[in-house]
C-alpha cells in the first residue's frame, strides 16, 4: 500500500481515537461522524446548490482576474512607460489582503455575489500579473532580434515567440490563481453572508453542527484538489513540447 495512503489512514484513525476518548474538544467530532454526514448529505440538492454557487463565483472571478492580470502584466513588461506608470500602484496594492476591501464593498454593493466575484478576481489578478511580467521579461533577446531580422510581423512575433515563451509562466500563474480564487471566494461567502459553501459553512458552525461544518470543509478541500489536478493536466497537455515536460514524460 502506498505510503501516502498509510499516512492518511493513520492520521484519520488517530483523529477518530482522540475524539472518541474525549482528548479533543467537543467542537472536533470523530472522523466517523464527519464521514457519516458526508454519506448522508452528499447527494442533497442544497449542498450541490452551494457547490455550484461557489464554483460560479470562482469561475467568473478567475476569468476576470486572469484576463486583466495577463494583459496588464504583458503591457508592463513590453512598454517601459506603462511599467513606470503602474509599478508604484501595483507594489502598493499587491500586499494588501483582499479581506480589507470587504467592508467597503458590502457598504457599496451589499451582500451580493458581485462582491465575492470582484474580491476573488483581485486576488487572482496578482499572480497572473507577476507571472506574465516575468515571462515576457525572460524572453531571450536574441530570439526577439532574430524574429525582427526575419521580418516577422507583430502578430507573428506574438504567436511564435512571445506566446511559447510565456506559456509556462502563465500556466503556473493560472494554477496559483485558481487555488487563491477558490479560497478567497469561500472566505468572502463566509464573512459576507453570500450564498455558497462559505455561507453554508458559517450556518452549520453557528448552529453547532460540527460534523456538518467539517464535512463542508472536506468538500471545499476536495474541490481545491480537483481543480488543481485539472489545471495540472491542462498544463501537461498544452506544454508537452516544453523541455521540462518532455523530461518528466521520458
Amino acid at each position: 500500500m502506498p505510503l501516502p495512503v498509510l499516512t492518511t489512514a493513520a492520521l484519520l484513525g488517530t483523529g477518530e481515537a482522540l475524539a472518541r476518548s474525549g482528548a479533543l474538544p467537543a467542537e472536533i467530532p470523530p472522523v466517523s461522524e464527519i464521514a457519516g454526514w458526508l454519506w448522508t448529505n452528499l447527494a442533497t440538492v442544497d449542498l450541490w446548490m452551494a457547490v455550484s454557487q461557489t464554483l460560479t463565483h470562482w469561475a467568473v472571478a478567475l476569468v476576470l482576474g486572469v484576463t486583466v492580470g495577463t494583459l496588464v502584466g504583458a503591457a508592463m513588461a513590453s512598454v517601459p512607460v506603462v511599467n513606470e506608470l503602474l509599478l508604484g500602484t501595483v507594489e502598493f496594492f499587491r500586499p494588501i489582503p483582499v479581506v480589507v476591501y470587504l467592508p467597503i464593498m458590502l457598504l457599496l454593493l451589499g451582500a451580493r455575489p458581485a462582491v465575492v466575484i470582484l474580491l476573488a478576481a483581485v486576488a487572482a489578478l496578482w499572480p497572473m500579473l507577476l507571472q506574465t511580467l516575468y515571462g515576457v521579461r525572460d524572453i531571450d533577446p536574441v530570439t526577439r532580434d532574430t524574429a525582427r531580422v526575419f521580418g516577422l510581423t507583430t502578430p507573428q512575433r506574438l504567436a511564435w515567440v512571445t506566446a511559447p515563451s510565456i506559456l509556462p509562466y502563465v500556466f503556473t500563474g493560472l494554477r496559483i490563481a485558481s487555488t487563491i480564487t477558490l479560497l478567497v471566494a469561500i472566505a468572502m461567502e463566509l464573512i459576507g453572508a453570500v450564498a455558497g459553501l462559505g455561507n453554508t459553512l458559517a450556518t452549520y458552525a453557528s448552529n453547532g453542527l460540527y460534523a456538518a461544518t467539517y464535512g463542508v470543509i472536506v468538500i471545499a478541500g476536495l474541490l481545491g484538489v480537483a481543480l488543481n489536478a485539472v489545471f495540472e493536466r491542462l498544463e501537461r497537455r498544452a506544454l508537452r513540447w516544453h523541455p521540462s515536460h518532455r523530461t518528466q514524460n521520458a
